[in-house]
């Protein structure tokens, strides 16, 4: 009789000792967890690889209720909460990195079109003050170097009202020449403008 209660007593004492020691383990993975989330979270795809990897601890911590006479059953459940907190909040913070990324290269666009913008209108102010005979030469040494400065002549299909293909510029500087030239010349404002084939730039009457 009394062999057979401290049987009893020795195999409870087992069975609670392997339900503190699975339960004090799964607390130290959690403890883990939660700690490697602060370096996980400085980047989206670190952040989605802690993400990927804790998947399997989720659905270990998802019925946690046979270690409730565990020793450490309270401090699990607390750093459960705060795991299940952290994995909740992790998808919205892999957003919030791409949108801020997003917003980066869209403030960046803005910024470079600012400045080439500018860097254009510097450039037509500096040639709108060249003098006639100056532009003149320009152009001339730009025919001369035609084959040269018009590489992608046989790419762009562009025509002008007329019908025939649209004379095309290498660069904006080259365009800006020409086109001042021109109008002092014929005594009506010409335009710059990108190619839409991305071949260089065209001139323009029109005031749009």
């Amino acid at each position: 009789m009394f062999s057979f209660i401290k049987k009893f007593f020795e195999r409870r004492k087992a069975r609670a000792a392997e339900r503190n020691r699975l339960c004090n383990d799964l607390l130290q993975q959690v403890s883990w967890a939660l700690s490697d989330y602060i370096d996980a979270s400085k980047t989206k795809e670190s952040l989605q690889k802690w993400i990927d990897d804790k998947s399997k601890l989720l659905v270990e911590l998802s019925d946690i209720s046979e270690f409730k006479r565990a020793s450490c059953y309270k401090q699990l459940k607390q750093q459960r909460k705060v795991f299940d907190e952290f994995y909740t909040q992790a998808p919205n913070k892999i957003k919030a990195f791409i949108a801020e990324e997003r917003q980066k290269r869209l403030d960046a666009e803005y910024v470079s079109k600012k400045v080439n913008l500018w860097a254009s209108e510097q450039k037509s102010q500096k040639i709108k003050a060249s003098k006639s005979k100056d532009l003149g030469r320009k152009v001339a040494k730009l025919t001369v170097n035609a084959d040269e400065l018009i590489p992608a002549i046989d790419v762009c299909t562009c025509c002008g009202k007329d019908g025939k293909r649209k004379m095309l510029y290498s660069t904006e500087g080259e365009a800006l020449i020409v086109a001042e030239h021109r109008s002092k010349e014929i005594g009506i404002p010409l335009h710059v403008y990108p190619c839409p084939n991305g071949c260089g730039f065209h001139l323009t009457s029109n005031q749009e």
